[in-house]
């Protein structure tokens, strides 16, 4: 049941701003790669400055910064609300039905790049803050909420947060990916790789005096389709189900009437909970060893970047805070569940802060074409931040 306080933070908030909000950061195009979050940072920073947070950008790189809103309270603490401001790429706009960067309101929802992934979360966690601030409550401890750039790629933001010591005084994070309104208490790591094969150039004519580099490679993917089957075997866990292997480029020859003198591919390996970094990529190296034994030809690997798998206890205080405050809101209790992917409540673990996954609009839909976020989500989400990052800060 409420308290006549928590009544009053509802109160506060105000969907039709958020929507208009939410529509106006769609707009917003932050695809990246190239990186174009600075136009929806700055609209960010200007909404947080309207309602009395201490704003900062931080230049991460030129004209990419990290937006930093902070409600101070009486002492050092902070809970953190953490997002990220780019998007990625709008795709192929005939595979969509409506204007991808319109912000098109139709069903209940709202449509368009990044409106489910995430600013949505966004969103609901600074009309959550403004709420807050707007009821007049006390502020014992305070609520930094940070807009970063780059999770889409390799996590530049938030690895510049830890960097420069600017997370030191939060105790609680919140991660606001889409997750349904579900609480997130596990995700998937990743190792993702380059494979390079090599041959000797020919014209087709003359093929018996070229080694294609192509067919090498075909060994390469055989091998990879064989260990990806091996590891359907290995565990099943809930919604994160098994270890995953996916070649997802290849790149190789110039033309039908040329023997290809190389061959690139691009590919990952899903690393779940329980499983290890290093014993993964020991299993990738051994694969390729054992190729290049077998059939004599020069391989190269390339390990390009890696996301530890992330978990978290039901009974954490973190997330039975945001329990609470979902039953509160949902009137219901709270549905648990994984991500299938990587984010950055791996690396708020890393730096000692507790951290969990929650937000509004489906996983599913991020990435899609027609991303579209449910306007009810977007709101109850605003009020479920609200209402645990009240039970943080109150005296």
């Amino acid at each position: 049941m409420l308290t006549d306080t928590e009544k009053k933070i509802l109160d506060h908030i105000e969907p039709d701003e958020m929507i208009a909000f939410l529509k106006a950061l769609v707009r917003s195009n932050s695809e990246n790669p190239p990186g174009n979050e600075k136009e929806t940072a700055l609209m960010l920073a200007d909404q947080l400055c309207s309602f009395g947070c201490e704003v900062q950008l931080q230049e991460v790189e030129a004209d990419r910064p990290n937006v930093i809103g902070v409600l101070a309270g009486e002492g050092r603490d902070k809970i953190l609300f953490n997002g990220h401001t780019d998007t990625v790429k709008v795709g192929n706009t005939q595979d969509w039905t409506v204007d991808p960067l319109a912000g098109e309101i139709r069903d209940g929802c709202v449509y368009g790049r990044g409106a489910c992934d995430m600013k949505a979360g966004l969103v609901s966690m600074v009309f959550a803050m403004k709420a807050l601030k707007q009821s007049g409550v006390p502020f014992n401890k305070g609520i930094m909420f940070t807009g970063v750039i780059d999770e889409e790629v390799y996590f530049k933001g938030t690895q510049s947060l830890i960097k420069e010591n600017l997370l030191q005084d939060c105790k609680l994070g919140f991660v606001s990916e889409p997750t349904d309104l579900k609480i997130v208490t596990r995700h998937k790591g990743g190792i993702e790789y380059v494979a390079k094969t090599f041959g000797k150039y020919a014209h087709s004519g003359r093929a018996f005096q070229g080694e294609n580099a192509i067919l090498r490679m075909a060994k390469v993917l055989a091998a990879l389709d064989a260990y990806n089957q091996a590891l359907a075997t290995r565990m099943d866990l809930p919604v994160l189900r098994y270890p995953t292997v996916n070649v997802g480029t290849i790149r190789g020859g110039t033309g039908v009437t040329f023997v290809p003198d190389r061959c690139r591919i691009e590919f990952d390996r899903q690393v779940l909970p329980g499983e290890q970094l290093e014993a993964v990529a020991r299993e990738i190296e051994t694969i390729f060893m054992e190729i290049r034994q077998e059939f004599e030809i020069e391989i190269e690997l390339i390990k390009t970047q890696q996301f530890n798998p992330w978990e978290i206890s039901r009974q954490d205080p973190v997330v039975t805070l945001l329990s609470r405050a979902c039953e509160k809101i949902l009137e219901r209790p709270p549905a648990f569940s994984g991500l299938n992917g990587y984010c950055e409540v791996e690396l708020l673990a890393g730096a000692g802060i507790p951290a969990v996954v929650f937000g509004p609009g489906a996983d599913s839909l991020a990435h899609a074409p027609d991303e579209r976020v449910a306007i009810r989500q977007v709101v109850d989400a605003a009020g479920i931040y609200a209402l645990l990052a009240h039970e943080f800060i109150r005296p």
